[in-house]
């Protein structure tokens, strides 16, 4: 957009510049059409210096015939010669004077239009001159952020590197790499869901024959099984093997890293922590192997460059190495395994519950087949009751009113019960002969019995 800005303005220039030089041209042809008329009026007062001589001559001559032909003639071509000459002269002012206002008014003119037409792009300069210096101001403000953004960022690397060496720094004493590990190791226990001492059991110490051992945590399983998890930090090499001074060096103190993760894996080991736990925790099944658990991956990568042979190694001596990665896919199977183990134990309380009612209704509808028996009988009690009372009291209570006998209240009329207790429908019946059938292998308590029930 600048560009075909620019492009437009210097065409603009380059036809006002054209547009100087014809008026430049013009103004020379005016100049030289003034210096023709200079010279035309040069030339008529020539004329006219000359008509005036030749007039003294002719007024010489007149005053000599003046005497011949009278001083009213003369006195009559005196006048007429002035007048003709002021008419001359009047003529040659005027024309001079209108070469001079046409070529002002004709330069005016021209000098008014090129202002006019300048004026865009004198306008379109001065916005180009105002708009460079905005530019520049915003220019060295962006340039003062800047520098103020890449100090901050500097004293930022600085703290991050300070930080950096405190770090290192701290991560070489052997105690606050071991605390490392084993906050590392909590914090991914926790990420994974799990409860401590509900799905794990921290630093638990234990003391046997050999004396006390302590592993770093105890990860339990469902089914009463578990499996151990020491973790170890052998960052005393690799970090020092940034910091070498060579390759060579840098190479050296690499091996010593593989290296020193296998001691860590022999000694793991020759700790027999499966064997030594299960004597000590009969009801838990410990898993033969355990969990070496370093607290960076890097630690494991390293190490596996260096000592191609290390992770089988680990496999014989019983010992898997995880990382935090690795170990959140391990803990993410043991979270998925306790919640099919609580979906699982629901399942069998729930149906422990279910033969339990089973039971109960069994119960409850023995009661119901008593009842029904009961009221069937009540039924056919009454009946027979009312069926007497109809033919034995009845006819002589009507004999002893035919004869007079009267009393307070009439004698109401009783009549037979022709409903009958409903039967038990099928499904009712299938369901007593199913918790009779499940009552034989299920142990009733004593508030369970008909009596009690």
């Amino acid at each position: 957009m600048a560009a075909t800005t620019l492009y437009r303005l210097r065409t603009r220039a380059s036809q006002r510049r054209a547009e100087h030089v014809r008026l430049e041209a013009e103004l020379v042809d005016a100049r030289a059409r003034g210096e023709a008329a200079a010279v035309e009026r040069a030339q008529l007062e020539a004329s006219l210096h000359a008509t005036r001589e030749a007039a003294e001559a002719q007024r010489a001559t007149l005053q000599q015939l003046s005497s011949e032909l009278g001083d009213r003639l003369l006195q009559q071509q005196v006048n007429a010669f002035e007048a003709t000459t002021a008419a001359l002269e009047r003529r040659a002012s005027s024309e001079s004077e209108a070469i001079r206002a046409a070529y002002g008014a004709a330069t005016a003119e021209r000098n008014e239009r090129l202002h006019v037409e300048l004026q865009p792009v004198h306008e379109t300069l001065q916005r180009l001159a105002d708009t460079s210096v905005a530019t520049d101001t915003r220019s060295a403000a962006e340039f003062s952020r800047l520098v103020t953004l890449v100090q901050s960022l500097n004293d930022e690397h600085r703290a991050h590197r300070e930080e950096t060496r405190k770090l290192h720094d701290t991560l070489r004493v052997s105690q606050v790499r071991g605390r490392y590990g084993e906050w590392t190791l909590q914090r991914a226990l926790e990420a994974a869901g799990l409860q401590e001492r509900v799905h794990y059991v921290m630093q638990p110490a234990m003391r046997d024959d050999e004396g006390l051992f302590r592993p770093d945590a105890v990860l339990l399983l469902p089914q009463g099984r578990a499996i151990v998890i020491d973790s170890k930090a052998p960052l005393q090499h690799l970090l020092d093997a940034q910091h070498a001074s060579s390759q060579s060096e840098k190479t050296t103190l690499l091996d010593r890293h593989a290296k020193a993760l296998r001691l860590h894996i022999d000694q793991l080991a020759s700790k027999s922590y499966p064997a030594r736990m299960a004597a000590l925790v009969p009801d838990r099944v410990l898993l033969d192997g355990v969990l070496l658990f370093v607290p960076a991956d890097t630690v494991l990568d390293t190490a596996y460059r260096r000592d191609p042979k290390l992770l089988p190694h680990a496999a014989s001596q019983r010992v898997h190495l995880v990382s935090p990665a690795s170990l959140l896919i391990v803990l993410s199977a043991v979270e998925q395994l306790w919640r099919q183990d609580g979906r699982d134990q629901r399942a069998a309380e729930i149906e422990k519950i279910g033969a339990d009612l089973l039971g109960r209704l069994g119960v409850v509808l023995g009661h119901v087949s008593h009842v029904q028996r009961a009221v069937n009988d009540s039924v056919t009690a009454y009946n027979a009751l009312t069926t007497s009372l109809e033919s034995r009291l009845l006819p002589i209570a009507r004999r002893m009113e035919e004869l007079g006998v009267r009393t307070r209240e009439p004698i109401p009329t009783i009549g037979e019960i022709d409903t009958v207790p409903r039967e038990l429908g099928s499904r009712l019946s299938g369901a007593l002969i199913r918790a009779q059938t499940g009552a034989a292998t299920t142990t009733v308590t004593a508030d369970e019995t008909p009596a009690a029930a």
